[in-house]
């Protein structure tokens, strides 16, 4: 009896080494994926340095690349004008203020 007991402890134990050796469920997900490359770090360091002068490389939560980085930089008195301009139509709202395009501070005055 104590025989049988043993070789069948003895295969309980193989089976579960053997399935242990199986990769299954979720073990095994997402698939091994090969990462050998032919590049070399300073062709990669090369190609980065590149994409930064060409303003191609973002940080933070800009989705595209700045617009401003190219052309010619604007007077002040120009940036002021424009300002201005945005302040008098109403365009310059900010915040959770909807209504600021049509009310402005002449309405507020009159009551």
């Amino acid at each position: 009896m104590k025989t049988l007991v043993s070789a069948v402890m003895l295969s309980m134990t193989m089976m579960g080494a053997a399935y242990a050796g199986e990769p299954s469920g979720e073990l095994d997900y997402p698939p091994v994926q090969n990462t050998a490359s032919n590049v070399t770090r300073a062709q990669i360091q090369a190609e980065l340095q590149a994409a930064k002068a060409a303003g191609q490389v973002t940080f933070g939560e800009q989705e595209q690349p700045a617009a401003h980085a190219a052309g010619p930089v604007p007077s002040r008195a120009a940036v002021r004008a424009e300002t201005q301009a945005a302040h008098d139509n109403g365009a310059d709202a900010f915040g959770e203020l909807d209504y600021q395009a049509s009310y402005s501070l002449a309405d507020a005055s009159r009551g």
